[in-house]
Formats: structure tokens, C-alpha cells, sequence
């Protein structure tokens, strides 16, 4: 019992220290848990972002809830970009590393930090711009608009590092260095925490800015981490070889990288920007309900993001065995990863399905955001049970290259079930929140199901990268 006690911290190590590089060989457990934990970890470290800030903003008010809530659901819009373009570089990348070839997959690297740095330039610039526009169209009132109006324009004006964050951890992920994204989140959270704090109540020297101050923080955590990313990237680095002829432009590069992150790009926008019409949806149901509904949403976050890290583990597993020729190994890590991802999910349902009101209490004493968000969180407890192949499968189908099959996937998840149901049930029928909640819930199911009959046709082993 020692023993096996002492290699499993061992080998917990070296995930942690990134030791590892070869997950082409060896045993897939051994692979699956190397690059699960850190990418579990990172992904923990992200849904932290999200309580951290929920922690400081909900001691300010419903309507700083309500108007964090709406500026994240734009900015997951602005999130889908970047992870669009993230799946198009850990694709591409997982399959050179697993061929053995460190400088073309630094040569990709590079082109997408320069598809990246356009892109984040170009959304950041439009959103704020046009910032009150956009919480106007979420169905904010002139009063919640001149409320978050500085706030929304410093998260939607520092958006582009945001972007550049994801993509170059989409990168590293590709590289199977998911310990160098995990240390990055881990940064960014304790810039954020500290300056949350400072600057949202005013301690010591710095002045109280209130929601403004949770902006300045976001903010300034992104920006310190891409700088770290960046310097990692390219000077210390050995997975992803990186020198003069790496920087040059290559433009037939660079089109099948746009490619495929316009198709992965496609696929995010289908659920984020069915999160922001649900957000609308919601909002007809009257503030407390809105706010108890973006209040849940934000634990369901932290509850998932981990899980999401394990499912990234299968991607980049099924990537490189693809470019080694093994797409048996492949599918066995794709099935491993899943039972994983279950164990994890099923413990947060059971979590969730008992303690859900006690959970919102950290966060809220209203009684109607209080019952809105504990019923939310014990319909989305049902659904957990079918979220963990889900995740595993669609990623490791991203992976593959099968970027448009995951993008009909979600269609056929947010557009043709979830969202007309959720009109149907809460406004139509006038079920209300449950309404909306049990849409919520069925979609999932509906996704699990396709997923899981996709998969198994086994066509994604013959796509070409």
C-alpha cells in the first residue's frame, strides 16, 4: 500500500514538473493521468478566476451580479474566437509533435500568435467601442448601463489579452506541456485575487473603485501572463523549436490554420452565443430569476472548467497518437479519459444535488436568487452524469480534425433542442425558471447521446491534418 502510495505521488510529481514528453508510447493510463492532472488543474485555476470574481462583485449587489454576468456572457462570445483558434493550433501542433518534428510545430506556433494578435486587436477594439450597445441589446435598463459602464469597457477593451491567453495555452496544450498552462492560471488567479481586493474596498493606499477595481484586476492578470507565455514560448521551450526561420510568415500555413479555427470558432459561438440569448430569454422572467440564473451559471463553471482539463488531456492524447499512426491507442485513451471525467463529474452532481442552496448561500441572502439558483444547480446536478464523455469525446473529435462535426453537435444541441424548448417551456407554456432549466437539461442529454453514437462510427481516424 505504501508502494502504490508512493508512485502515485511520484508519478503526480512529474505531471506537475512536466517531466514527461513522450505520450506516444507507454502505458495510456500513465499518459491519460500525466496530462489530465495539469490540465485539470489549469482549467480548476480558471473556474477559480470565475469564483474569485463572484465572490467579490455578489458583496456589491445585485446589480453587480447582473451586469458581471451579462459583460461575460459577451465575452465568452470573444472567448469563442480565441478557442477556436486554440483548437486549430493544439490540432495542429499535436500532430507535428507526435510526428517528431519540433520545428515545423514551432513554425505553426508562431503563425497563430500572429492570427491571435489580429484577432484579439480587431474584437477588442469593435466591443468596446460599442460597449453600451451590447448591454443595452442583453436587455440591460439605462440605470445598470451607466452602473457597470466603466466596468464593461475595460473588460471588453482588455479582451485581446484574454484572447491571446487562451490561444497560447491551446498552443502548449498541443506541445503536451499542459503544466506550463496550468502554471499560468495559477499566476493570473493570485494577481487577480490580490488586486480584487486592493482595489475593489480600497485597502491601504489604493482608492475604493468598487466593479471598476474587478475590471482593473482581470485585466492586469492577463496581461502579466501572456507576457509570461510568450517569453516560455519562445525562448524556453523544447518541444516547439523556435528560431529565425520559425518567425517568417507563412501564408499557406496560416490558411489552414484559418481553416480550421473558423470551423472551431463556428463550433463555440453555436453554445456562447446561445448563452447570451438565453440570457435574454431569462431576463423576461424578471431580475431575480436573471441574476440567480447567472449566479448558478458561474458555479456550474467552477464545477465543470476541471472537468473540461481532463477532456483537453484526451485531445492532445488522440492529436499526437494520430500523428504517430496509432489511432488505436487513441480511441483506448479517448475511453479511459472518460471514465476519468465521470468519476470527477458524478462526485460534483452528488455535491451539487445535496448542497446546492448551501453552496448560493456563500454567495447570495436574497430568497428569490437564493430558490432560482438551487433549483438551476440541481437540474444541471442530473445532467453532470451525462457531461463527462461528452467533453472527453468532442475534444478528442476536435483533435482528429473532425472540427465540423462537433460544430453540427452543438447545433443540434443549443439551436434545435435547447434554446426553442427553453422559449416553449418558460415563456409559451409559462413554466417559468423550471422551464428553462429542464431545456437546459434534456439538450444535454441530447448532445451526450449524438456524441457517444459519432464517435463510435469511427470515421474520425482517417482525417488528414
Amino acid at each position: 500500500m505504501l508502494l502504490k502510495i508512493r508512485s502515485l505521488f511520484n508519478l503526480f510529481r512529474i505531471a506537475l514538473q512536466g517531466s514527461e514528453r513522450n505520450f506516444t508510447v507507454g502505458s495510456v493510463n500513465r499518459a491519460t493521468f500525466l496530462l489530465a492532472v495539469p490540465t485539470m488543474l489549469e482549467l480548476s485555476m480558471e473556474s477559480l478566476f470565475v469564483v474569485v470574481d463572484l465572490l467579490f462583485v455578489s458583496s456589491l449587489g445585485e446589480r453587480a451580479i447582473t451586469i458581471v454576468g451579462i459583460s461575460n456572457s459577451v465575452l465568452i462570445l470573444l472567448q469563442s474566437v480565441a478557442t477556436g483558434l486554440g483548437i486549430a493550433a493544439t490540432t495542429m501542433i499535436a500532430r507535428r509533435v507526435g510526428e517528431q518534428k519540433p520545428k515545423l510545430a514551432g513554425h505553426t506556433a508562431m503563425q497563430v500568435v500572429y492570427i491571435g494578435v489580429f484577432i484579439g486587436i480587431l474584437c477588442s477594439g469593435l466591443a468596446f467601442t460599442y460597449s453600451k450597445e451590447i448591454v443595452q441589446f442583453s436587455g440591460a435598463n439605462s440605470q445598470l448601463i451607466g452602473y457597470g459602464n466603466v466596468y464593461t469597457k475595460f473588460m471588453f477593451g482588455g479582451a485581446c489579452l484574454m484572447i491571446m491567453r487562451i490561444i497560447l495555452n491551446g498552443i502548449f496544450r498541443g506541445a503536451g506541456d499542459a503544466f506550463r498552462a496550468m502554471r499560468a492560471l495559477i499566476m493570473a488567479n493570485f494577481i487577480n485575487a490580490v488586486l480584487c481586493a486592493l482595489l475593489i474596498y480600497g485597502i491601504g493606499p489604493f482608492p475604493a473603485l468598487g466593479i471598476v477595481g474587478a475590471g482593473i484586476a482581470m485585466v492586469a492578470a492577463n496581461g502579466v501572463v501572456v507576457a509570461y507565455q510568450l517569453w516560455h514560448l519562445v525562448k524556453t521551450n523544447r518541444r516547439l523549436i523556435i528560431g529565425k526561420r520559425q518567425l517568417r510568415f507563412a501564408p499557406v500555413l496560416m490558411n489552414r490554420l484559418i481553416k480550421l479555427a473558423t470551423a472551431g470558432t463556428l463550433q463555440f459561438l453555436v453554445p456562447s452565443s446561445s448563452r447570451f440569448l438565453m440570457i435574454v430569454i431569462v431576463a423576461k422572467l424578471g431580475e431575480s430569476t436573471l441574476a440567480g440564473y447567472i449566479l448558478a451559471n458561474r458555479i456550474v463553471m467552477f464545477t465543470v472548467l476541471p472537468a473540461w482539463g481532463i477532456a483537453n488531456a484526451a485531445g492532445v492524447l488522440t492529436g499526437q497518437n494520430l500523428g504517430a499512426k496509432q489511432p488505436e491507442r487513441a480511441e483506448e485513451s479517448v475511453w479511459k479519459t472518460g471514465v476519468f471525467n465521470m468519476c470527477y463529474l458524478g462526485l460534483a452532481a452528488i455535491m451539487l444535488l445535496f448542497y446546492a442552496r448551501s453552496i448560493v448561500g456563500i454567495f447570495t441572502n436574497d430568497v428569490a436568487v437564493l430558490n432560482s439558483a438551487t433549483t438551476y444547480l440541481q437540474y444541471m446536478a442530473i445532467a453532470y452524469f451525462f457531461f463527462g464523455y461528452t467533453m472527453v469525446i468532442s475534444r478528442a473529435l476536435n483533435a482528429s480534425g473532425a472540427v465540423g462535426t462537433v460544430t453540427l453537435l452543438n447545433i443540434l444541441m443549443f439551436y434545435v433542442t435547447q434554446l426553442p424548448l427553453a422559449y416553449l417551456l418558460a415563456i409559451t407554456a409559462n413554466w417559468g425558471a423550471n422551464g428553462i432549466f429542464i431545456a437546459i437539461m434534456f439538450s444535454e442529454i441530447v448532445l451526450a447521446t449524438a456524441c457517444v453514437y459519432v464517435f463510435r462510427q469511427g470515421k474520425w481516424k482517417q482525417i488528414v491534418v
